[in-house]
């Protein structure tokens, strides 16, 4: 029995064109007519990979030069063929990337620049899933990518490969079907595990051991029953079993680092299962994934339901870095304008979750009010009292999302390490905190990231000035007479004392921001001196000075926090 031959049986393809009508995409490349895919693959600009037969590579941010390298590396990793996003008003595909598509005979869907990346997959799982239903009527329900999972996982440990549901159904499985004994044989001929197999693992207590542990179960061989030894991991989210992953011995012992291969398989299977609970629907999924990170981002969700939703401790501590692509909408903006920055920001939340979740597991993604907010989880192994990240590695972090989105979207992207929650619940005030800085980082754009803390005391002044304006009556009538004069003469009077007080009395450093000489700053602050009478050794007078002309420079008004915490 040849499995790999069923399981592509199995694995029904998606014509190429079909999926390219559906995102109202342009398909190009000879012969792409007749192409088919069977599972997609999103990957970076660069990112090296290996592609099983049928794979659809979502080339995300490959653009231009980008774009035509994407075709290429596809073409060198055996990929079924490549989407890429076309940019905004683009005719349509560019003649580079249609002839090395056609000499390399690689088909190429070119969408538009609205359409997300989410919308592809889900265009394709929908209908790889309607094929897979037409064609079996008692089999159950499973995806194709838990078969390639588990011929990963034969390959690595050299066995007979099987994954199951908590109700002991065969999902997927692989290796070499001559190699299976008795037991395995029957699980895969009757999709579901034989009850004196069943009966034989619960009286070793192996179901109570994977469910006790989520460790590697070592069962010993029975040669009485035909059985070789295997090894076995349970998977689970928020303390509900999802399935066992079983790794059969064959012909050869298997291979060291199955124990290892186990556990990889077992975290890159939950996501799987999840999907596999909601029918196959992926845009379900990730909508539902979705709504949930952004309601644990604005306090609107309860997190310890997210927790167990997600297998997450609620008292974990979790870090949160907020991203802006600063694209602020213009007066004249149409709505192809803001489809079209949705789309980019859209295409950079894929980026940052993907260098997210290779930098910690059980990450999450969110998007909120035009910012992109990523929260890391502690490592399970530091435990739900984690010492808080250490900002410095979370900015080095950060300056890669920045410099790879900087790269791709050709934004001036910023960054900001808004500090670690320590626990999910405290997450929206952390993003506050994100949000606010974000605010203060506008005034220095060549900076492309920045911590809460460096910008507290700049956060401490703003919310200061915040208070002012809301107190008119606070205010001091000769600097205001100041500004006043300033405004009837043509003057600078109340800037350049701003800037000397900013400067902390260093005349010339001040000068030279105002383009001006040494001497002529110092004739302007005795002026003003004498305007106001103001006392500039009085400590009292130079900072309320200070804070009343940054009020009248920069103002302290704000929108209403988009996300009140309680």
């Amino acid at each position: 029995m040849d499995l790999p031959h069923v399981m592509n049986e199995e694995a029904a393809g998606v014509p190429l064109s079909g999926l390219a009508a559906a995102c109202g995409a342009t398909l190009t490349g000879d012969h792409a007519g007749d192409a088919t895919v069977t599972s997609a693959l999103i990957v970076e600009p660069g990112e090296p990979y290996e592609a099983v037969p049928g794979t659809l590579v979502l080339a995300v941010g490959a653009r231009g030069p980008a774009a035509v390298t994407a075709v290429t590396m596809a073409a060198s990793a055996g990929a079924a063929a490549v989407a890429i996003r076309l940019a905004a008003g683009a005719p349509g595909v560019p003649d580079a990337l249609r002839a090395v598509a056609e000499a390399l005979g690689v088909p190429v869907i070119a969408l538009p620049a609205d359409v997300r990346w989410e919308r592809v997959e889900a265009e394709l799982r929908r209908a790889r899933e309607k094929g897979t239903a037409e064609r079996r009527t008692t089999v159950p329900h499973y995806r194709a990518d838990l078969f390639s999972l588990a011929q990963t996982v034969a390959t690595l440990t050299f066995g007979v490969v099987s994954i199951e549901d908590s109700a002991h159904r065969v999902l997927a499985y692989a290796g070499p079907g001559e190699e299976a004994d008795e037991p395995r044989r029957q699980s895969i001929l009757g999709r579901h595990c034989p009850e004196p197999y069943l009966a034989l693992l619960r009286e070793a207590g192996v179901y109570r051991r994977i469910r006790a542990g989520g460790e590697v179960v070592a069962v010993e061989a029975r040669p009485d029953r035909d059985m070789r030894r295997r090894r076995v991991i349970g998977v689970g989210a928020g303390g509900r079993p999802l399935c066992t992953i079983w790794v059969q011995e064959g012909s050869r012992p298997l291979a060291a680092g199955t124990d290892d291969a186990l556990r990889g398989a077992a975290r890159l299977a939950a996501p799987q299962l999840i999907d596999h609970y909601y029918e196959g629907d992926a845009a379900a999924r990730l909508a539902s994934r979705a709504d949930l990170a952004h309601s644990l981002l604005t306090g609107r969700f309860n997190s310890g339901a997210l927790a167990a939703h997600l297998g997450i401790d609620p008292s974990s501590a979790a870090s949160v870095v907020a991203f802006d692509l600063r694209e602020a909408p213009g007066p004249g903006d149409t709505s192809e304008d803001t489809a079209r920055r949705e789309a980019r920001r859209s295409e950079a939340a894929e980026i940052i979750a993907v260098h997210a979740a290779s930098a910690r597991r059980d990450t999450l993604v969110a998007q909120a009010c035009g910012q992109i907010y990523a929260m890391l989880p502690a490592p399970a192994a530091a435990g739900p009292q984690a010492p808080a990240d250490d900002d410095a590695v979370l900015v080095r972090w950060a300056t890669e999302v920045v410099t790879a989105l900087r790269l791709h979207l050709r934004t001036p992207v910023q960054a900001v390490v808004a500090g670690t929650a320590r626990s999910l619940e405290d997450i929206p005030r952390v993003k506050l905190r994100g949000h606010h800085a974000l605010e203060i980082m506008t005034r220095v754009p060549q900076t492309p990231v920045g911590t809460h803390d460096a910008l507290t005391a700049s956060l401490m002044v703003r919310d200061v000035l915040r208070l002012l304006e809301g107190h008119g009556e606070i205010r001091h009538a000769a600097l205001e007479s100041l500004t006043a004069h300033d405004a009837e003469q043509g003057t600078r009077l109340a800037d350049s004392l701003l800037r000397y007080l900013d400067a902390f009395g260093d005349v010339t450093g001040a000068a030279r921001t105002l383009n001006i000489h040494p001497n002529t700053l110092r004739y302007r602050v005795r002026r003003a001196a004498a305007l106001t009478g103001l006392d500039l050794d009085d400590p009292e007078h130079r900072l309320a000075a200070m804070l009343q002309l940054r009020l009248g420079r920069d103002g302290g008004a704000a929108p209403s926090d988009p996300f009140p915490v309680g």
